[in-house]
């Protein structure tokens, strides 16, 4: 039996669907666990394509000698499910060199992509802190308004008790 820190890791490529322990080669690569919710693989916060676990006939040619390659073939955002099929059929016959640079080219993109994913964050860091700030300037201005009108209530009752104490001493 396995629990949710320990999963049993299926590497026969079938679907099992019955236990939501036992976790696909592909699940074990990405590093995710089973959601009793949709039981897909995916990227959060942002909206890329969901990958449906045990969705891909992998032969297990390519799970024993290019394992590294199914997680890089599953998360690129520049292939459809149908390219990525084909290229999990496709891989046990290709040249070691054709590998090396389709290695190369899913690396690459994968790099490029988190690069522009960290500029992006960087960016809307840079916002963030920018209307952060213009939130505060707003606030203390705001506070800064509240104190000015509640100095004026109070200098206008001070005012009117200082009348009032006058005319009292006048009465006298």
């Amino acid at each position: 039996m396995a629990d949710d820190n320990n999963p049993i890791i299926d590497l026969s490529g079938k679907n099992n669907t019955k236990d939501n322990n036992i976790l696909s080669l592909e699940d074990e690569l990405l590093g995710s666990k089973p959601s009793s919710a949709n039981n897909s693989i995916g990227t959060t916060g942002t909206t890329k394509p969901q990958i449906t676990k045990n969705k891909f006939n992998i032969p297990q040619a390519v799970k024993d000698k290019y394992p590294e390659l199914i997680p890089l073939i599953l998360q690129t955002e520049s292939m459809n499910d149908e390219e990525r099929e084909y290229w999990f059929q496709i891989l046990p016959i290709m040249t070691t060199d054709q590998v090396n640079k389709f290695r190369k080219i899913l690396v690459t993109e994968k790099q490029q992509l988190s690069k522009l994913d960290q500029d992006y964050e960087k960016e809307l860091s840079k916002i963030n802190e920018k209307h952060l700030q213009e939130w505060q300037s707003f606030e203390s201005k705001e506070a800064r308004d509240k104190i000015a009108k509640e100095e004026e209530v109070a200098e206008k009752e001070e005012s009117s008790e200082e009348e009032d104490l006058l005319k009292k001493l006048q009465n006298l």
